[in-house]
């Protein structure tokens, strides 16, 4: 039984800045955890006992919270600090540390696919290398690939545009109908299974960079079978865009993803943490997602599809819905949030309001002002000029 699980935690994240330049995205909150915390938790449910997580862009903040959360779990958990040129290259030089067959996983997604069900078919059909495969509506933002009817990967296509996907699809339908099963709605997912071998292909082919881009064409150009898993049911999205941050929480809030949940006790929806006080006036409408030692004070109304972070202050007759807030925000009295995203420690003041924005760590938005739509303010920034409308 596979037991050994590499994480790639390593990406800047540049589609999330601001957010992702103060905070790595796997460290990015989704119900009040962080990314990486969900893919850590189900590779440990699925019985993965050594897990390695490649780090590199802010690793140092990777590094102290696996340190400070996993230190005393009993699992074998390995953080090297690398500097790879793409998927395939960290794997290369995470090889010193890899002793048996093994699955990579993104650590900058969030999934409930059954990684356990993905190791033993790989197992079981003694491939050299698997793909997990997600149904998407178009594969227009993701590598395709195209299988045989016995599940052999037999071409990829990186991003095709319609056009380009619709030609290979039918040029190897025509060729070689009787053994075509044209998936044309499956993406690679960036999750794989590999037998040990694979390292000395990496070792011996340093040119060799990305898994979809590179190493998957060189092993079928070389005659090497690559086998397709569809990840039939199974919940998946790149948290890679600010919409798809918030589509993310929302789906999570949802049960979309289950077992993955929010932190906290659920109560009808409502995901609470510790020593967090909700005035009896103020409204929460579910779901939501509370963190530890939050104060939502009289008449604000909180919901639906809010995620407030730990130590957060909602100020009094204050709206927060369809959105995140990070910890240790401060919203004074009558503000709104709306279909944004705050990162940590903001100062919202009294009046103001941010609607379909993403604002920076350590931000102001000055009393009375309006922030949106479309606004992107960096760490730090002092708010007060008008964008937008209130």
């Amino acid at each position: 039984m596979i037991k050994t699980a590499v994480v790639l935690a390593g990406g800047k994240g540049v589609r999330l800045r601001p957010l992702t330049l103060t905070t790595p995205k796997p460290l990015l909150p989704v119900g009040n955890k962080p990314i990486l915390d969900h893919i850590l938790g189900l590779l440990v449910s699925k019985g993965f006992e050594k897990i390695i997580v490649a780090v590199n862009y802010l690793g140092h903040k990777i590094l102290s919270h696996l340190f400070e959360k996993y230190l005393d779990s009993g699992i074998e958990i390995l953080a090297p600090r690398i500097s790879p040129e793409d998927t395939a290259d960290a794997v290369r030089k995470l090889s010193p540390f890899i002793d048996e067959d093994f699955i990579v996983t993104m650590g900058d997604v969030i999934t409930n696919m059954d990684l356990r069900g993905f190791a033993d078919f790989h197992e079981r059909k003694n491939a050299l290398a698997s793909i997990a495969l997600i149904e998407v509506s178009s594969v227009r933002d993701f590598g395709a690939v195209l299988l045989d009817s016995n599940g052999r990967a037999i071409h990829f296509v990186e991003k095709p545009l319609p056009y380009e996907w619709y030609t290979a699809t039918v040029a190897y339908a025509t060729s070689r109908r009787r053994f075509m099963q044209p998936y044309a709605n499956l993406a690679n997912s960036g999750f794989y299974a590999f037998k040990l071998e694979i390292l000395d292909i990496l070792r011996d082919n340093p040119h060799l960079m990305d898994f979809g881009r590179h190493v998957f064409p060189w092993l079928l150009e070389n005659g090497l079978e690559v086998l397709g898993w569809s990840a039939e049911g199974a919940y998946w999205i790149d948290v890679g865009r600010p919409d798809t941050y918030l589509t993310a929480n929302a789906d999570l809030l949802e049960g979309l993803a289950y077992p993955l949940a929010p932190y906290g006790r659920n109560e009808g929806g409502i995901w609470l943490g510790e020593n967090t006080v909700i005035s009896e006036s103020s409204v929460v409408n579910p779901p939501v997602a509370i963190g530890d030692g939050v104060r939502v004070r009289e008449n604000a109304v909180i919901g639906p599809y809010a995620v407030i972070g730990n130590f957060v202050d909602v100020g009094k007759y204050s709206r927060v819905y369809k959105s995140v807030v990070m910890d240790t925000c401060t919203l004074e009295d009558q503000t709104i949030i709306m279909n944004s995203v705050l990162a940590k420690n903001i100062l919202v003041r009294k009046g103001a309001s941010v609607k379909d924005s993403v604002v920076g760590e350590s931000s102001v938005i000055e009393e009375g002002l309006a922030v949106g739509p479309g606004s992107v303010l960096a760490p730090k920034s002092l708010f007060a000029g008008k964008v937008g409308a209130k």
